[in-house]
């Protein structure tokens, strides 16, 4: 597993401004849900993320950046790369961590960046203050 895996999601508005334990604790356990409980899961997504626009992202990326589009991610070398679905986005690296979070900074400021196997996580405009 790659150690460098970063998770983006957009929450609500307000929703867990002041407790981003217990978020990554909520996120953790959407993300190693069993299958049987997908419903409750899909359920409790919605009421704490919104969904990402990626087309529009997609077009944001292509047009700012020089970055190579295949197989729906986005390059940054030969081995790192950024994925943008709509339910959250995934980043496999942290060399060019801080480069690809500007970009979802500039798209959305009420982001949560997760690193699950870390247990690292932050709100992502606390990186650009």
């Amino acid at each position: 597993m790659v150690k460098y895996m970063y998770y983006l999601f957009i929450i609500k508005d307000n929703f867990f401004k002041n407790n981003s334990d217990y978020l990554f604790d909520i996120l953790y356990k959407l993300k190693t849900m069993h299958k049987e409980n997908y419903n409750y899961g899909i359920s409790l997504y919605y009421n704490v993320c919104n969904l990402f626009n990626v087309k529009a992202l997609k077009n944001y990326v292509k047009a700012k950046t020089n970055l190579k589009f295949h197989n729906n991610k986005f390059y940054l070398d030969k081995y790192n790369y950024f994925e943008i679905r709509k339910s959250c986005c995934v980043v496999n690296n942290d060399k060019y961590l801080r480069e690809v979070l500007c970009i979802f900074y500039i798209y959305n400021k009420n982001i949560f960046v997760c690193n699950f196997e870390s247990k690292e996580y932050f709100w992502l405009k606390d990186k650009f203050r």
